[in-house]
């Protein structure tokens, strides 16, 4: 009897440990590959959304070698490729918690392909994680990317796995003004409003406006368009910026451009809006005249940009004549 009930404690000991086995196999074979080396980097990624588009971007990163133990004996090519699956292993074993990703919203620099040189031990690219599709992503967060490599023709690699944590943050494209051309020692101010404000004693022949984004759009030049503030829009504006006067008569000012591009990868536009004043003899002497332009969404493109949603897209020039 005390033998059967031995074998019987033998089987549900042999039973149990092989069940563990089992179920710390895949984590046990990840903390192999950390204790041969692991390196983990933080980088950027932005997700820019534009006229019902997403666009993903990775404005800061740092790229990581690729290496072997020894020489490789032939040419040979490393492929590597971002491994979802392992975010919950690392959050095991470094209690962390770390959100899940999507497949597809990270992907490896270079196609994952690193070609490697017989007699080399190291690729001629580096690796990074690049944003692929953020648009699933949560705002302002931090992801952990893993990255698995491999030799195709089994040459022996110093790391097997990189880990990246790249934080997201998510937003709008906008646009606003940037500054207004002065003359005469005149000088242009912000408002509390956030709009421009500039002034002059005499009616220049144009005036030019420069517009700038809320941040870098690397993906393609975009279009800002502007336009003369109404009659009802500048009589509000003399009453909530306490401005003296009165608007500036229609027909006295036109914008001669309107429109201007932004070149992609710049914060400000290449060319400037101009305002013009076809008609400024007819303003009369000892008094204020208040104007103003503000940016406005282009539909012409899927690139035009829309304005921010403040008086920051807004930009008055006033007038007092004084001869």
């Amino acid at each position: 009897m005390l033998s059967i009930k031995g074998a019987l404690l033998l089987c549900l000991l042999g039973v149990g440990i092989a069940s563990c086995k089992k179920n710390m196999s895949e984590t046990d074979t990840l903390q192999s590959k950390l204790g041969s080396g692991m390196v983990s980097y933080v980088e950027e990624g932005n997700v820019l959304a534009l006229n019902g588009s997403n666009y993903s971007f990775t404005p800061h990163y740092i790229g990581v070698p690729v290496l072997l133990n020894k020489a490789a004996k032939t040419n040979d090519t490393i492929t590597s490729v971002v491994d979802p699956s392992l975010v919950s292993q690392y959050n095991q074993i470094y209690q962390e918690k770390n959100p899940s990703i999507q497949q597809g919203a990270f992907k490896v620099s270079h196609q994952g392909t690193f070609p490697l040189a017989a007699g080399t031990t190291q690729a001629k690219d580096s690796l990074f994680v690049v944003l692929n599709d953020g648009s699933q992503l949560k705002d302002s967060t931090t992801y952990l990317v893993p990255v698995t490599l491999a030799a195709k023709k089994g040459s022996q690699l110093k790391y097997s796995v990189f880990f990246f944590k790249v934080f997201v943050t998510k937003g709008d494209l906008k646009a606003k003004m940037y500054d207004v051309s002065t003359i005469d020692g005149t000088q242009a101010n912000i408002l509390g409003s956030g709009a421009i404000d500039v002034t002059y004693d005499v009616v220049p022949e144009s005036v030019n406006l420069r517009t700038t984004l809320t941040t870098l759009f690397p993906a393609h030049d975009v279009s800002v368009k502007a336009t003369l503030l109404t009659q009802n829009e500048l009589n509000d504006a003399i009453t909530n910026e306490f401005f003296p006067g009165i608007p500036m008569p229609d027909n006295t000012a036109e914008l001669s451009k309107d429109l201007v591009t932004v070149p992609a990868k710049s914060l400000l536009s290449g060319d400037y809006l101009t305002l013009r004043f076809p008609n400024k003899a007819n303003l009369q002497t000892f008094q204020w005249y208040v104007m103003g332009v503000k940016i406005v969404t282009y539909t012409g493109s899927q690139y035009g940009v829309p304005p921010v949603a403040n008086d920051s897209c807004r930009a008055y020039v006033r007038v007092f004549l004084t001869d």
